[in-house]
C-alpha cells in the first residue's frame, strides 16, 4: 500500500511539474543587480507554483539588443526556437521591434484589472508611462529607472558656505566660486563642475531650459521641435562654462575626478551613487540635490529600461507573464528593488511602504530622486534614436572642441534628427 501511495504521489508531482507554465525572461542585470532580480524571481516562483520564470542573463545592453534583434529576424523567417516571453528593452528598441509586430500590447490586461488600472492611472509616474506608450497603446511597464541629480561634495560646499544651485545662474556662480588654482602654479586644480561631452549632458542642459528634441505625433511619426533660439542659448551657456574654465569636460565618467577632488560637483544618474561613494571614501562625503534649471524646477532625463512581452508565445504564457509583471510592480517589490539596486521607484505610493520609510528615515537622497520624477522629461523613443544619440554626441563634442559655431551646431543637430528619422520612416513632414 505504501508503495502504491508513493507511486501516486510521484505521478502527481510529475503531472504538476508538466502543468507549470514556463517563461523565459531575458535581461542585462549583472552582479548585485542580477542577484536582486533573481531574488524577486525566486519569490515569484515560490508564490506561484503553477508558473516558472527563468531569468536569463544575456550580457550587457548591447548584447541583449543584438540577441533580441537576431531572434526577431529568425522568427520572421519561420524559426520558433529560443523565443523569450519577456525582456528588458529601451524605448527605442521597442519602437524598432514594433516594425516586426512582435511586441504584445498590454492595454487589455490593464483595463481588465480594476485594481491595477487604478494604480496605473494614479500611482505610476506619468513620465514613465509616456516611455512605454505609443499613441494610446501601452507596450511595456517601467522597470529599472534612473533620474539625473546634482552630485556635490558636501564638505567643500559647507567649507565655502554655499548651497547646491537651483537655477542656471546659480549653477554658473557656484561653479565659478569653487574653481581654484590651489597650488598657485597657474593651472586649475579644482573645477566647480564636471561634465561629459556626450548627448546625455547636453540633454540635461537642454531640458533645464525647458526644451526638447522631438514630439510624437502618432502613427509612428515624430516631429522635430528643437527651438532654435533657445538651443543656441543653451549651447552658448555650456561653451561659456567651459571657456571660462569653471567646468571640466571629458569623455569618461566623472566619479573618479569627483572622488579625487578635481571637480566639486557633476550631474549623473542615481544609479551611479555606489561609484561616487567608492571613489570618495576616506576623502569627503557625497550628497546630491535636484538638478538646477531656469525655473528652479528639476527637469531630468530618464535613464533605464522597461519590460516588454512578446506576442509570439501562447496565451497561457502571456497570462503568466502578466502576473509576473504585476508582481514586479507591487509597491513592496518596487521598494525592495529600489532599496537594493539604487534605481528610482516607479510608483508614488512606495512612500507608504514601511521598508521604504525605514530606508529613507536617515537619508533624503532617495526621496530627492523620487520627487524628480514628477517634473522629469521623457526621452525620445523612435527606433532611430540610438544612432541619432551617437551622432549628436559627435556634433556636441565637435562644438566643445571649437570645431563648429553655435549656428553650425544647431543646424547639424537638426540635420541629424531629420536624417535619422527619415531612414527609419519615422519623420513627420
Amino acid at each position: 500500500m505504501k508503495k502504491v501511495v508513493s507511486i501516486l504521489f510521484t505521478v502527481l508531482l510529475v503531472s504538476f511539474a508538466f502543468s507549470q507554465v514556463e517563461i523565459e525572461f531575458w535581461h542585462a542585470m549583472g552582479g548585485q543587480l542580477g542577484e536582486t532580480l533573481n531574488s524577486l524571481v525566486d519569490t515569484f516562483n515560490r508564490e506561484n507554483p503553477d508558473v516558472h520564470v527563468s531569468a536569463i542573463y544575456v550580457g550587457n545592453y548591447s548584447a541583449l539588443n543584438q540577441k533580441l534583434l537576431s531572434t526577431i529576424t529568425a522568427y520572421s523567417q519561420g524559426s520558433t526556437t529560443d523565443l523569450p516571453t519577456l525582456s528588458q528593452a529601451y524605448g527605442n528598441w521597442t519602437a524598432m521591434y514594433l516594425f516586426s509586430d512582435v511586441v504584445q500590447p498590454l492595454n487589455g490586461y490593464i483595463e481588465k484589472d480594476p485594481e491595477f488600472k487604478e494604480a496605473w492611472d494614479n500611482q505610476i509616474f506619468p513620465v514613465l508611462k509616456d516611455l512605454v506608450t505609443w499613441g494610446d497603446t501601452v507596450y511595456g511597464i517601467p522597470f529599472n529607472k534612473s533620474v539625473y541629480v546634482y552630485y556635490y561634495n558636501p564638505d567643500l560646499f559647507d567649507l565655502f558656505g554655499v548651497n547646491p544651485p537651483k537655477t542656471m545662474d546659480e549653477l554658473f556662480e557656484v561653479s565659478e566660486l569653487l574653481t581654484m588654482d590651489l597650488d598657485m602654479d597657474g593651472e586649475m586644480d579644482q573645477y566647480g563642475l564636471g561634465a561629459r561631452n556626450f548627448i546625455d549632458d547636453f540633454q540635461i542642459f537642454l531640458y533645464a531650459h525647458n526644451a526638447t528634441f522631438l514630439e510624437y505625433v502618432g502613427d509612428g511619426k515624430y516631429k522635430i521641435v528643437l527651438p532654435e533660439e533657445k538651443t543656441k542659448e543653451v549651447l552658448s551657456y555650456i561653451k561659456n562654462l567651459k571657456d571660462s574654465g569653471y567646468a571640466l569636460f571629458q569623455n569618461a565618467y566623472l566619479d573618479p575626478q569627483f572622488g579625487s577632488g578635481e571637480i566639486a560637483a557633476y550631474m549623473g544618474t542615481v544609479a551611479g551613487l555606489t561609484y561616487a561613494e567608492q571613489s570618495s571614501r576616506g576623502k569627503h562625503g557625497v550628497a546630491w540635490a535636484p538638478l538646477p534649471s531656469v525655473d528652479g524646477v528639476p527637469h531630468s532625463p530618464i535613464a533605464g529600461t522597461d519590460l516588454i512581452m512578446f506576442n509570439w508565445v501562447g496565451q497561457d504564457q502571456k497570462d503568466a507573464a502578466w502576473r509576473f509583471m504585476k508582481f514586479l510592480m507591487d509597491p513592496v517589490n518596487v521598494a525592495y528593488w529600489s532599496i537594493n539596486t539604487g534605481y528610482v521607484p516607479i510608483r508614488r505610493d512606495v512612500e507608504e511602504v514601511p521598508q521604504w520609510q525605514t530606508y529613507t528615515a536617515t537619508d533624503d537622497k532617495p526621496t530627492i530622486a523620487l520627487k524628480e520624477l514628477e517634473t522629469a522629461i521623457p526621452d525620445p523613443k523612435p527606433a532611430a534614436w540610438n544612432d541619432i544619440r551617437n551622432d549628436i554626441s559627435t556634433v556636441f563634442a565637435n562644438f566643445l572642441n571649437d570645431m563648429a559655431t553655435v549656428d553650425e551646431t544647431y543646424d547639424a543637430i537638426v540635420n541629424t534628427l531629420e536624417k535619422g528619422l527619415k531612414e527609419t520612416g519615422e519623420y513627420a513632414e
